[in-house]
């Protein structure tokens, strides 16, 4: 299933030799059946790869991933393939979305590492409280809200100031291949209430 993305056999050799190498097609077969373009599916599965060697040279195997693990090292990666570390939108989608893959087939622990989903940033915290004082929000609404800053931050990193509109962009059409319609309205929502937020505090 790499042969889609892939013709070159030293790529193709260390995609399948590395630590995430068991589960590169299947993760490809995946992201072919959810319909990503050709040119994400391979940012996305070398971002796979690179979580992979991460993890194993941190002492883990692949059921032990830690999202918030990696996407420190991303700060100051020297990762010889991985060309500079370079932190972007596609390298921490790509490995939340080999995370979830593994989830999905049984081979990632759920509970093993407690990820940055399980607590709720200090600016989200912040966020939630400015909504109570200065917009009156009902606790549906912050807890709504919320949620969607959240996974906002879990995607691009947790400093606004190093996002870009490019990065925002590409977090809500990947959001909304999973969502239906009202969803979709209510992610608009959120996200531009928090993104007005992070502006006024000149956060972003």
């Amino acid at each position: 299933m790499l042969e889609t993305y892939f013709s070159a056999p030293k790529m193709l050799t260390h995609l399948r030799n590395g630590p995430s190498g068991l589960h590169m097609d299947g993760f490809a077969a995946s992201l072919e059946r959810s319909g990503y373009r050709p040119a994400i599916a391979v940012r996305y599965l070398r971002a796979a790869a690179h979580l992979g060697h991460f993890v194993h040279e941190q002492g883990g195997t692949i059921a032990d991933i830690d999202l918030a693990a990696f996407r420190e090292h991303l700060r100051s990666c020297r990762c010889p393939r991985s060309k500079g570390g370079r932190r972007n939108h596609h390298t921490t989608f790509g490995a939340k979305h080999f995370r979830d893959f593994l989830r999905l087939i049984g081979v990632h622990c759920a509970d093993a590492i407690l990820d940055i989903q399980s607590a709720e940033p200090a600016l989200v915290v912040s966020f939630q409280h400015w909504l109570r004082k200065h917009r009156g929000a009902a606790e549906p609404t912050v807890r709504q809200y919320a949620r969607g800053a959240t996974s906002l931050m879990t995607a691009l990193g947790e400093d606004p100031a190093g996002w870009n509109p490019t990065g925002v962009r590409q977090y809500f059409l990947e959001r909304t291949r999973q969502c239906g319609k009202g969803s979709v309205e209510k992610l608009i929502t959120s996200l531009r209430v928090f993104l007005r937020y992070l502006a006024v505090q000149g956060s972003c």
